[in-house]
């Protein structure tokens, strides 16, 4: 009678068992789909979708976008619109910046990229023409950036105008006030003249006040 070691056989009857399961952990990378936006508007707010699939339970679907070829990337968060879809509004280009990079990816809780998607450029045009709904109108008049290397702290982003950016998150995770487009605001209002908005509406627009400086005494 042959006999045969019992642990060799526990072992190999264990990892034939675990096989299954790790194969479908595997699986779960998703895929990412960014939308090939035709152009962004310049000094506006694009729009620009993704597709997630399959979607990650407690992670984040982010766009990292830059001006193309300029600088390291920033983010902003999307939103999900349901079954795997998502939007966000990027900040608005600048003047002199005539074209956006932009990609998708699923970060983790840890802060781990999850699925990244191909790289995808946008031309920057004076008659790109982007509809926005109420809700989209709302993200793009409080947008958080996030920034991935510690350079981008206390500088604007770059590329990007100041107007709808609130806030920063930094590549530590913490969330900040955006001191550098605050200051942007404090000077404009503390130029001797200013047109600010006034909470005056007439016949469904805003009307424009002009704030002339007070003559300086003698």
């Amino acid at each position: 009678m042959i006999r045969v070691p019992l642990a060799p056989l526990l072992l190999t009857g264990l990892a034939l068992a675990a096989a299954p399961l790790a194969a479908p952990l595997q699986a779960q990378a998703p895929t990412l789909q960014p939308e090939q936006v035709s152009c962004v508007p310049n000094n506006a707010n694009g729009l620009i979708h993704a597709t997630v699939q399959p979607e990650v339970g407690g992670a984040e679907t982010r766009l990292y976008f830059r001006w193309d070829d300029h600088g390291e990337f920033y983010y902003v968060v999307m939103q999900a619109a349901g079954g795997g879809t998502y939007w966000v509004t990027p900040p608005k280009p600048t003047d002199e910046n005539h074209r956006i990079e932009y990609y998708t990816a699923v970060v983790g809780p840890d802060g781990k990229v999850i699925g990244e998607s191909a790289h995808l450029t946008a031309p920057v045009t004076d008659d790109c023409k982007v509809e926005l709904d109420e809700q989209q109108l709302g993200m793009a008049e409080n947008l958080i950036v996030g920034e991935t290397v510690d350079d981008q702290r206390n500088n604007p982003v770059l590329g990007f105008l100041c107007d709808g950016i609130i806030s920063r998150i930094g590549p530590d995770n913490v969330l900040r006030a955006d001191e550098i487009c605050r200051r942007c605001i404090v000077a404009w209002w503390d130029k001797p003249q200013a047109l600010v908005p006034a909470a005056v509406l007439l016949g469904g627009g805003t009307t424009l006040t002009k704030i002339e400086a007070s003559p300086s005494r003698p």
